[in-house]
């Protein structure tokens, strides 16, 4: 982590401390936080003195916990994280990932247990699917996550019961690397039952992440904004099974939204209500797969379309 001190005026603190106290000031997921920012060059240090001294245009919320957030709040943070081994990605690091970076509104800041390196250039496929799976949708997820991990794809997914925990322990017992995307803090366990899966998840060289703060509990939104997380490492999103209101398909908008491969499994069942999620994307062109050489053949050629990406603005 670097620890190189900024100073400007009576403004002094380490880089990452202040993109600590832009997080805490400003919130995660708050599009005002990357307009700022891109007004002053993606330059934390500049943002953070304009926020502070009242400089740019923010609500009352945050104008207030603009004056209130002490240092002391921002290094508890960080000597919690560096305790528990986990590292704090800011956006102006190199180890953030240039897809996520690219994406519509990026995470400020990830929280990270375990190691994203490796992932820019490969195959990045996200893997998601409903909660209440059924057989064949597991046996699937098994059968095509198994397939991918053992040609070397990196496998994100939401660490959610069902096809979810499927798809991140069929990764992890092919020997592939997975990235488990949190819609709570990382101090905080949920799902409870995979607990042990996140774990597993890091022990066997991937990641669990989050960009919410660490002890943020769960909530009904975080997991529509996680969603775009998910989507936003990879190149493609595989969509297994999923009903009409899965959260499911949110991850697939959100890939259709940055540009990346939307693919589905098709319904063994036409009649079956787990598929009828997966039967619009069908209809709106997603791509379908009955073998894991269809996202093969599909993203292989997709990995030279990093090198078209520039770091954005840092």
């Amino acid at each position: 982590m670097q620890k190189a001190v900024t100073k400007r005026g009576d403004f002094t603190a380490s880089r990452v401390e202040v993109w600590i106290w832009l997080l805490l000031v400003m919130q995660p997921y708050n599009r005002r936080t990357l307009e700022i920012l891109e007004h002053f060059g993606f330059n934390a240090e500049k943002t953070a003195i304009a926020i502070r001294d009242g400089n740019v245009n923010i609500t009352e919320d945050e104008k207030i916990r603009a004056k209130e957030i002490r240092n002391s709040a921002v290094n508890d943070i960080i000597n919690k994280c560096n305790i528990n081994g986990i590292k704090i990605i800011t956006l102006d690091d190199k180890e953030y990932p240039v897809l996520l970076k690219n994406i519509d509104n990026p995470p400020i800041v990830l929280f990270c247990k375990g190691n994203l390196k490796g992932i820019d250039g490969g195959l990045t496929v996200s893997a998601v699917g409903t909660r209440n799976a059924s057989a064949y949708g597991i046996d699937v997820t098994k059968r095509i996550i198994s397939q991918l991990a053992q040609v070397g794809a990196v496998i994100t997914s939401g660490l959610a019961v069902g096809i979810d925990a499927a798809a991140h322990k069929a990764c992890i017992d092919n020997g592939g690397k997975t990235i488990a995307v949190l819609a709570c803090g990382m101090f905080v366990d949920y799902p409870l039952e995979n607990t042990r899966l996140k774990y597993e998840i890091t022990e066997s060289g991937g990641a669990v992440i989050s960009e919410l703060l660490p002890y943020t509990k769960p909530s009904a939104d975080y997991f529509q904004h996680r969603n775009r997380i998910i989507s936003g490492l990879s190149l493609g999103t595989l969509v297994i099974e999923a009903g009409e209101q899965s959260g499911a398909l949110i991850t697939a908008n959100h890939a259709c939204e940055q540009g990346r491969e939307v693919f589905y499994i098709p319904p063994h069942n036409i009649l079956s209500t787990h598929f009828t999620g997966v039967d619009a994307l069908g209809r709106d062109g997603a791509v379908p797969v009955f073998s894991y050489l269809d996202i093969v053949r599909t993203l292989i050629g997709q990995t030279d379309m990093l090198r078209q990406y520039g770091l954005r603005g840092c």
